[in-house]
């Protein structure tokens, strides 16, 4: 029987026209032919990039591509931004840019989602009928009014702590890539670039980037994982998301896994254009091949800091 990867390569030699995709991470379990290449430990580091190229081949120099080393998939690097660059928008390779894009946009998915997979874990051991400690009291306490789970304040109702099941549980990497691309430009929105905002995420706190010629404002992040955060606790506490969090609890319950381009269909309100955008979503995601993601596995060890250099890109 063949692997997710084996199926996605013999996709790719078979479409012939989409070899821009073996540069596009997503991840799965390596096939058990493959070699897994883990990026030697060491400590914290970081790096400077003047351009979306240069960044490019940075991910290439440590392994961070497909073709080369399939082996990565199962270990993706650890990075973090310090600020989306101001130079994107520049790039004229549509293939580079999507490539650069959907790589940097998996590292960050896949760290936010590990942080939520500790929360979810801690809270699967949880058991109300017994007594809890007081700090496992307090530690509920702070999850409920982070997920915004109304009621009484402890202790805490069944109802209560079965909606906060529902809540804390990560968002599929290949969602989190392609609303991103389509919210950002890839990345070179004057929203991404002025204030790391990624998924067009409005705020009425009065701060924020404001629009041309009206008084809304985006929400602004101090930086990039900081927006992506802000997007998954969007997606895991707004009421016009209640169906999809109840479609992916279904998807749980069934022992299913994740599946980005069928949650997709569940975020008709993310966007004014309805189902027009769901479609849009769910195609991006399986045009790409990106539900891969949604498989993939972190490296352990430590992270290196990315720090854009904000001068105009070379020519490509």
């Amino acid at each position: 029987m063949q692997t997710h990867l084996e199926k996605w390569l013999n996709r790719l030699l078979i479409a012939g026209t989409h070899m821009l995709l073996i540069m596009i991470l997503a991840g799965c379990d390596p096939a058990p032919t493959s070699t897994v290449v883990t990026p030697p430990a060491k400590k914290d580091t970081s790096v400077e990039v003047s351009s979306m190229k240069e960044l490019g081949q940075y991910y290439d120099s440590i392994g961070y591509n497909i073709i080369d080393n399939p082996g990565i998939l199962n270990a993706i690097p650890r990075l973090r931004f310090t600020h989306t660059p101001k130079n994107w928008e520049e790039e004229r390779s549509i293939p580079l840019k999507k490539s650069v894009f959907f790589r940097t946009m998996t590292t960050m998915a896949l760290e936010v989602n590990e942080e939520i997979q500790k929360q979810r874990r801690k809270l699967l051991k949880l058991d109300i009928r017994e007594a809890l400690s007081t700090d496992d009291l307090e530690w509920l306490g702070r999850m409920m009014k982070k997920y915004k789970v109304s009621g009484k304040e402890g202790p805490y109702s069944p109802d209560q702590m079965a909606e906060l099941h529902i809540r804390i549980d990560i968002i599929p990497p290949s969602l989190t890539l392609v609303q991103s691309a389509i919210e950002s430009a890839w990345g070179s929105s004057r929203f991404a670039r002025e204030g790391n905002a990624l998924f067009g995420q409005w705020t009425t706190s009065g701060k924020g980037i404001k629009a041309e010629k009206s008084d809304a404002r985006l929400a602004a992040f101090s930086s990039p994982r900081e927006s992506v955060a802000a997007y998954c606790l969007n997606l895991n506490t707004h009421p016009s998301y209640s169906i999809f969090r109840v479609a992916r609890a279904e998807m749980r319950k069934e022992g299913q896994p994740l599946d980005g381009a069928e949650l997709a269909m569940h975020l008709e309100k993310y966007s004014e254009k309805g189902v027009e955008y769901t479609i849009l979503v769910k195609n991006m995601i399986l045009r790409h091949d990106l539900e891969i993601a949604d498989m993939a596995r972190l490296a352990n060890g430590p992270e290196t800091v990315i720090k854009p250099i904000d001068r105009p890109a070379p020519p490509s």
